[in-house]
């Protein structure tokens, strides 16, 4: 096992996304497409907020001596620019409407969550955008194949669709890897004995706080999404 900081927020975010993967992954096939459609809306809701989030630690962030973190934080948020409308077109072209979501209070409050822990503290924020960002590729990998599921009881062609590129730039041309990848480098990186004064140091003991408490979060909310979904019927409408 690897002794970098990364490799052990890896080691537990991969235990809870591995078993929520599993679960759905399996369970595709006799879920009604209802339940399917809301999963998708909820994710959404993450989706949009993210941009925010994501503003929120580059402001965070700045207070460390080390400017790259902000830097790597805004060049994910510039990479994400226009991609939340681009999922909720992509998802009304097959069918499924964003804006007749009806309010989930787990979501609600598990955005609410996130965005405390991406601020005030930077080696918080630092650990809980790390640990958001890796179960990103879980996220899309697990909504490529609920959109695939829906388009094909639909009667849409998945191959080509406009939701089945949102998820391909997300997986196949490595946006969300090169985040994980990108955050790692400052996630490993012990500043706290460096004597600078023009800012913070990283502190890796707040870092690991940050994304453990994110997984959990993120762990709370995918409890709640999956009991809701598999609780037939679910409404996805007012």
């Amino acid at each position: 096992m690897s002794d970098l900081l990364s490799a052990h927020i890896d080691e537990a975010n991969d235990a809870f996304t591995g078993a929520v993967k599993d679960k759905l992954l399996k369970s595709l096939s006799s879920m009604s497409t209802e339940s399917l459609e809301w999963l998708v809306m909820e994710w959404y809701q993450f989706s949009f907020a993210n941009a925010e989030l994501l503003r929120s630690a580059v402001e965070c962030t700045k207070k460390f001596a080390e400017p790259g973190v902000s830097v790597e934080l805004q060049r994910n948020l510039d990479e994400e620019d226009g991609h939340a409308p681009m999922n909720k077109q992509g998802m009304l072209n097959i069918g499924t409407d964003m804006d007749k979501r009806v309010e989930f209070p787990a979501t609600t409050m598990f955005l609410a969550n996130v965005a405390e822990l991406c601020a005030p503290n930077p080696s918080r924020a630092l650990g809980a955008l790390y640990a958001t960002e890796t179960a990103a590729i879980f996220e899309h990998e697990v909504f490529f194949e609920i959109c695939r599921e829906i388009c094909e009881r639909r009667g849409f062609t998945y191959e080509g669709s406009l939701i089945k590129r949102f998820h391909d730039i997300h997986l196949e041309e490595g946006v969300e890897q090169g985040h994980k990848d990108g955050l790692a480098a400052f996630v490993d990186l012990d500043t706290t004995g460096a004597d600078r004064a023009d800012g913070e140091p990283i502190d890796p003991a707040q870092v690991r706080a940050g994304a453990l408490d994110a997984i959990k979060v993120m762990q709370v909310w995918w409890d709640a999404l999956l009991e809701r979904a598999f609780a037939e019927p679910v409404s996805t409408g007012a």
